[in-house]
């Protein structure tokens, strides 16, 4: 998290001299590239763990823009768990002549793992189901973890916070020099 706090803010108006009454624009332009920056990571670090496509992930994730009033710049990632069949499954359509033994997902990348019991049926697009009981009916689709649960993983949490912040600090540099040459 990236924090803008008096401190900072005089720092800035500071670097600023003359120019200091441009320092919101500044510090928000540097805000929302960060957040920008910080979407992009969220997504490819995620993919780095998990066998999803990046459209399922930017989906869930939105950004509230800072501005020269408000600087806060929000990354928020809202959403419910993903069907299992957006993810690796194999095979990912229906055989009915010729099912497979052994359903074989791969949720987490390092290798496909089987589901047994489970199978891929035609209902409204493919969908993995699995049976409740020993009857034909009923059955449950299954589903992975959901994209707000895949970024507040630890690991992934403290990269986007890392290179957020170095992103911050590169664009307010920029930002600076870019007022300080009359170019805002």
């Amino acid at each position: 998290m990236i924090t803008i706090d008096s401190i900072k803010f005089e720092e800035v108006e500071r670097e600023l001299g003359e120019y200091k009454a441009k320092a919101p624009i500044a510090l928000s332009r540097a805000l929302n590239r960060a957040a920008a920056k910080a979407k992009t990571n969220a997504s490819r670090k995620a993919r780095e763990q998990y066998n999803i496509k990046a459209k399922d992930i930017n989906s869930t994730i939105n950004i509230t823009k800072a501005n020269k009033s408000s600087l806060r710049a929000v990354l928020r990632s809202t959403g419910e768990r993903i069907p299992l069949i957006k993810f690796k499954v194999n095979p990912s359509n229906p055989r009915p002549k010729k099912p497979p033994k052994v359903l074989r997902v791969e949720v987490k990348r390092g290798g496909l793992k089987e589901l047994i019991g489970g199978f891929v049926a035609d209902i409204n697009g493919n969908k993995v189901f699995k049976r409740t009981s020993k009857a034909r009916l009923p059955i449950q689709q299954l589903f992975g973890p959901a994209v707000p649960q895949m970024l507040g993983t630890s690991s992934i949490k403290e990269f986007i916070e890392n290179e957020a912040s170095k992103v911050f600090d590169q664009r307010l540099d920029h930002e600076i020099k870019r007022i300080m040459g009359g170019n805002s």
